[in-house]
This record gives structure tokens, C-alpha cells and sequence, in this order.
């Protein structure tokens, strides 16, 4: 343990030497980083702070191996020269971006080159370890386009995180911290010492580029640290140089890699318009894409929304640190945890990555009330017989797959087999009782309650005939008894009837959240008629309206709901109702209210400007 402390001493302490030097020369040479619209500082600023870290590091595993001539044994420090070669070209053409500015395509190439020459020095990964079956997933000849994308992917992860003073060198920190605890774990000593040397390194040039910074890394230096903090990922989280145990690193580096991917989603979803245009039958929402571009820069990083939200940049520093922190921890314990449940683990961390970001009120991700789904079941092949034939070959496939993993845990050996053999006669069964029960009859669009108790009965005669066949033909037993059978029918369920049922989810809440950015109204009468009056605004698109409660004279019904919408009251409750709500109109659902409370309702709204509507559903006779 000794050796390490010394490493990491001796980068932080020539980083905190080097530093202000390099600051100097960015200064004198003016290799500064201009304000403009899209950055948050105020003043010039110098950059070429990876040149501190680069001399430092590399100072500092030089001193370690003149001092200890075994370490030369250990994998990545026997390579050094390559490596130092390696470090060598990222940083050239990051400094020469930080100075002349590279068109983004250009910087994707030599980032791609710089990779491929890592590659060839012998630093790629031959392996994949499977966390959910434990085996070895052998890449041949994916190993270099693999390794390729995981050192650009962390490269261009960590650039898109530099964007406050001190995020991308911390995150750096966190990162080779957790790194080195993987390589202690595997008794990965050359790894262990360059990951804590660069910690350290990175620890003595952070004191000048935290809040407010006096330097900052720029592209040569968050292209450098990422190139390295990838190289250290793959070659120190298992014991062998050409196998990666692919969960720890993707935590270890988990902040760098969420803002990436956050970002390409969002470009995307940003890039997609809804467009209305006619047809012989009517008018057909479509969407079409325009101006998708990864590349393009903008400020809605997750940096960017935590100081839109009122952090300061030390809070919102300090809370990304915090994440980091939380995902290094999952890291180390994804090592340390033998027979750890991945699928619960994973699940885990993807919803609490969910929460996070939804807490950032991304306007791109609310597709839902944007109705950007809608448009696919308008496509004429998803309301096509064939199409929901397939779909259901897909579903009844994937549901037995899934009872198989859960039943057997895993998917090799006997399970495997029984998979193979039982699949056709459960994909015969099913489908022809679906058509036999008129499951292809119905429509997609509105399904009414009739054609969702049919699926249900369709899928639970499939399920039934289908277990009575398999105890023929194989033995219940040989599914491990009839949970398997529950349990396929409970997913399959879910899997044919939630998509069949997903237009109207869709429909109702985009209407819903369509209707929120409209006037406010309240509707008179909350029986029958009123809750019709709430159906037809929320799935009607010509009604901009937002229905915030209802009127009702019965007592009884004062604090319940119908629909998710409050009844707030009686027509004597109204002046105190209007208070407190911004009410531009009511509408009354029925014609069986009194005269009297309806002339009292339309002298006070006259009062106060609010508009009073009747609401009428007839049948009428053309002439």
C-alpha cells in the first residue's frame, strides 16, 4: 500500500507545482477560453491545464518505476513507452484544438485513429464477462471496434461534463479512485498505480480549477483524461489485460457516460416534429425529423438544468460530486458482492438515474403530453391483421423466453433446450386460439372495454390449452411445474393487452396535458353527463380548456372525484371556488339543474367576466 501512497503524493504534489507554470504559458501564449452565450464564465480564462496533468502523471509513474524496477513485471507499466505514445498524439490534437478550434467531424476522427493506435499498441479487450450468466462473451473480431468505441465514448463523455469549474477533473478523481480499488481488488498492481497516480495528479491541479477557476483543463485535457480513465477501465477491472468485467467501469465512470447518452437522446427527441397534414379521409398526425445533429453544442446539459433550477455552481458541483461518489461506491460493490442479483441491481440504478433526471424537467422528455407516440399507430401496417399477428409471435415467444430465465435463472443447458423444443407448439397453440376468439377483429385505436376482456379470455384459454398440451408432451414437471405456466400467462397478458391498450393510456394523457396549458373551467354537475363532459374536452383536441373541478348540489358527493377531477363543491360554494381559482368559464353538463341556481350562476359570473356555457348531447335528423 505504501507504493500507492507515494504515487499519489507525488502527482498531487507536482500537478500543484506545474500548474500555475502551465497557467503562465496559457496566459503569455494566449491559448484562452473566451466567454460567449453558451459558457458561464464572465472573463478569459486560461486553458492547457492537461498539460500540467500529462507532465505531472507521467513524472510520477517515470519516479515509481526508477525507484521500484519490479513494477516493469506489471502489465500496463511494461508498456509504458506505448501508452506515453499514445498520451502523446490525444494531447496534440487536443491542444491544437483548444488553440485553432477542430470541426467536430475532424475531432471524431482523430479521437477514432488515436483509439485505433491504442489498439494496436496492445491495449483492447479480447472478452466480455456476462454479470447475469457469468460466462465469457469472446468479441474476435469486435475487440477492436469495441475498444475503439469505449475509449471514444469515455473521451467525448468527459469533454461534455466539463462544463463548470471543477466537475470533469472531480469526476476524473472519483473515477481513478474507484479504478484503483478494482485493481487492488484483482491484485492489478500496474493499473492500481498509474489510476492513483493520475488521481493524484488530478487532486493537485483541481486546488486551481475549482470555483471560480483560474485555469481550466480544456480539450486537451478532458480528452486526455478520458482516453486514460477508459485505457485504466478495461485493463484493471478483471485480472486478465484482455478481459473486461463490463458493470464496474460503466459505474465507475457512470456521471460522464449519463450526460453523454442524456444528451444523444435528447438531440434526438428534439429533432422530431409533429406534423397534421390531410387525407381523403381526414387529417393524419405524422411525425418527420429536422435538424438531429450529435454534435451540435448547446446548454441544456445536466450542469446547465441544476443551475437553471437556482444552484449555485459550488452546490451544483458539490451534488454531481455527490453522484459520483454514490456511483463509485455501486462500483466497488459490484466487485466485492459475489452472486449479486444484476437484474434487481441494474434495475436499481436505472430508476434512480430515472428519478434524477426527471427532476430536471426536461422539456424534450415529456413525449407523452407531446404526443410524439401517437403518430405510430396512424403507420397503415400497425393496423394491419398480419402486423398484430407478428407482434403476438413476438410477445408469445418473448413471454416464454422470460419464464424460462426466471424459472430455470438462467438460459443454458436443459432450459436452453426445452425453450427450443417447446416454443413451436406454444407459438401453434396460441395463435390460433387468438384468431379462433376474434383477437384480429378488433381495432387497436380505442378498445373498448369488450376488447380487452376478449384478450383476456383469449390468453387465458391459450395459457390453459397450451399447459394442458405441454403436460402431454413434456411433463409439467419439466417446466418446473405450473408457476411457469401463471407466470407466462401473466406476461403475456401484460405484453399483448398493455400494447393493445397503450393508444388510449397515450391519447388520454396527452389530451390531459393538453388541456392543462388551456383556460380554466369548472363543470356544473358531476353525474353522468358531467363525466362525458370531462371525456370529451380531455380526448377532444378542439376543446383548449382545463377542466380544474367540478359543481355539484349533492353534499354527499363534496371531496370525492370522478375521473381524477375534484368535486370542489356546491353552486353555494362558487364565490369562494372562484377565489382561489383563475376560472374563466363553467360549463353546465345538464339540463336537470334548478332555474333558479342556474340564473343565481349566471348573474354572479356576469359579475365577474366568466363565461357560462351548456353543454348538449342530442341526436339530430338531417333534413
Amino acid at each position: 500500500m505504501f507504493k500507492y501512497l507515494i504515487a499519489f503524493i507525488t502527482g498531487g504534489a507536482l500537478a500543484f507545482i506545474l500548474t500555475p507554470l502551465i497557467r503562465t504559458f496559457a496566459t503569455w501564449a494566449k491559448v484562452l477560453d473566451i466567454p460567449s452565450e453558451r459558457k458561464i464564465h464572465r472573463r478569459p480564462v486560461p486553458l492547457l491545464g492537461g498539460l500540467a496533468i500529462f507532465l505531472s502523471f507521467n513524472l510520477a509513474v517515470v519516479l515509481a518505476l526508477l525507484f521500484d524496477k519490479t513494477l516493469l513485471g506489471e502489465s500496463i507499466l511494461g508498456r509504458w513507452q506505448a501508452l506515453f505514445v499514445c498520451q502523446v498524439i490525444v494531447l496534440s490534437f487536443g491542444i491544437y484544438d483548444d488553440v485553432k478550434r477542430l470541426k467536430p467531424w475532424a475531432k471524431l476522427v482523430l479521437q477514432i485513429s488515436a483509439g485505433i493506435v491504442i489498439v494496436l499498441f496492445g491495449f483492447g479487450v479480447e472478452a466480455i464477462a456476462n454479470p447475469f450468466a457469468g460466462s465469457m462473451i469472446k468479441l474476435g473480431l469486435l475487440s477492436m471496434p469495441f475498444t475503439v468505441f469505449w475509449l471514444v465514448l469515455i473521451a467525448n463523455a468527459l469533454n461534455l461534463v466539463d462544463g463548470l469549474d471543477g466537475l470533469a477533473a472531480g469526476a476524473a478523481i472519483f473515477a481513478a479512485v474507484t479504478i484503483f480499488g478494482l485493481s487492488y481488488f484483482n491484485q492489478n498492481i500496474g493499473v492500481g498505480i498509474a489510476s492513483i497516480a493520475l488521481a493524484g495528479s488530478v487532486l493537485g491541479f483541481i486546488r486551481y480549477n475549482f470555483y471560480p477557476a483560474k485555469i481550466f483543463l480544456g480539450d486537451s485535457g478532458s480528452l486526455l483524461l478520458g482516453f486514460l480513465l477508459a485505457v485504466f477501465s478495461i485493463q484493471g477491472s478483471s485480472k486478465g489485460a484482455t478481459l473486461v468485467a463490463v458493470m464496474a467501469p460503466v459505474l465507475a465512470l457512470g456521471l460522464p457516460i449519463m450526460e453523454t447518452l442524456l444528451s444523444m437522446i435528447r438531440r434526438f427527441v428534439k429533432s422530431i416534429h409533429l406534423v397534421d397534414y390531410s387525407t381523403k379521409n381526414g387529417s393524419i398526425r405524422a411525425l418527420y425529423f429536422r435538424g438531429f445533429s450529435l454534435f451540435k453544442a448547446d446548454r441544456d446539459h445536466i450542469h446547465h438544468r441544476l443551475l437553471k433550477l437556482g444552484y449555485s455552481q459550488r452546490k451544483a458541483v458539490t451534488l454531481l460530486y455527490g453522484i459520483c461518489i454514490a456511483l463509485s461506491l455501486l462500483a466497488l460493490l459490484s466487485v466485492a458482492i459475489r452472486n449479486i442479483n444484476w437484474v434487481g441491481f441494474i434495475g436499481a440504478v436505472v430508476v434512480a438515474a430515472f428519478i434524477g433526471i426527471k427532476r430536471l424537467k426536461y422539456e424534450e422528455f415529456k413525449i407523452l403530453e407531446n404526443g410524439l407516440l401517437m403518430p405510430v399507430f396512424n403507420f397503415p401496417i400497425v393496423n394491419s391483421r398480419l402486423f398484430h399477428t407478428f407482434f403476438d409471435l413476438g410477445m408469445i415467444s418473448f413471454s416464454s423466453y422470460l419464464c424460462i430465465m426466471l424459472i430455470f435463472r438462467g438460459f443454458g443447458g436443459e432450459a436452453k433446450l426445452l425453450f427450443i423444443e417447446s416454443l413451436p407448439l406454444f407459438l401453434l397453440i396460441k395463435i390460433i386460439i387468438f384468431y379462433l376468439t376474434g383477437v384480429y377483429k378488433k381495432s387497436w385505436i380505442y378498445p373498448s372495454l369488450e376488447e380487452i376482456t376478449g384478450i383476456l379470455g383469449a390468453v387465458f384459454l391459450s395459457s390453459l390449452v397450451s399447459t394442458l398440451l405441454m403436460e402431454v408432451v413434456f411433463g409439467i414437471d419439466a417446466f418446473g411445474g405450473l408457476a411457469f405456466f401463471v407466470l407466462d400467462f401473466y406476461i403475456l397478458l401484460t405484453l399483448a393487452g398493455g400494447i393493445r391498450f397503450s393508444y388510449r393510456v397515450l391519447t388520454s394523457y396527452y389530451k390531459k396535458g393538453f388541456s392543462r396549458r388551456g383556460k380554466k373551467v369548472l363543470i356544473y354537475g358531476a353525474g353522468y353527463k358531467g363525466s362525458t363532459v370531462l371525456k370529451e374536452i380531455r380526448h377532444n383536441g378542439d376543446y383548449l380548456v382545463n377542466p380544474v373541478g367540478y359543481l355539484d348540489d349533492d353534499p354527499a358527493k363534496k371531496g370525492k372525484s370522478v375521473h381524477g377531477c375534484p368535486i370542489l363543491g356546491s353552486s353555494d360554494d362558487l364565490e369562494e371556488i372562484l377565489s382561489r381559482n383563475d376560472i374563466a368559464e363553467i360549463i353546465v353538463s345538464t339540463g336537470k339543474i334548478a332555474r333558479n341556481r342556474i340564473s343565481k350562476l349566471i348573474e354572479l359570473c356576469k359579475q365577474k367576466g366568466i363565461v357560462v356555457r351548456q353543454f348538449e348531447f342530442r341526436f339530430y335528423e338531417f333534413p
